[in-house]
């Protein structure tokens, strides 16, 4: 998946209200990004500096971007103009079905904070 594609997927789920496939779609962009990285593809990289179209969601799209950079960012490499965001104006923490709000502000990444997105850090691990 590169970036635009990631998003299309979202996309889709999120015009149907399909909250935990969105998250599926992003998690699954975010970690065939971490396998690009690793085998250095520089093809596939490059496919990542395209700009994605939106989600759908100006949250979505920051979330999008704050996950691309921080991998990217992790690797030591450069991030895309499309990942580089001013944090969103007013904090977004995505309806959680276990954790209060400030339970999920405690366990948020601060690369994800900065970006005013409240996701706990377990949230964003897959196996």
């Amino acid at each position: 998946m590169s970036a635009p594609v990631t998003a299309a997927a979202m996309r889709e789920y999120c015009l149907v209200g399909e909250i935990e496939w969105i998250w599926r779609m992003l998690l699954q962009g975010r970690d065939h990004l971490a396998v690009i990285i690793e085998e250095s593809d520089k093809i596939l990289l490059d496919a990542w500096e395209a700009e994605p179209g939106s989600v759908g969601s100006v949250e979505w799209d920051a979330l999008l971007a704050a996950v691309a950079a921080h991998e990217l960012e992790a690797a030591g490499l450069e991030v895309p103009a499309w990942g580089l965001r001013q944090p969103l104006t007013d904090p977004w923490t995505p309806e959680h079905p276990f954790l209060s709000p400030d339970r999920v502000r405690a366990q948020t990444p601060a690369w994800l904070s900065k970006q005013n997105i409240y996701v706990p850090a377990r949230d964003l691990v897959t196996a």
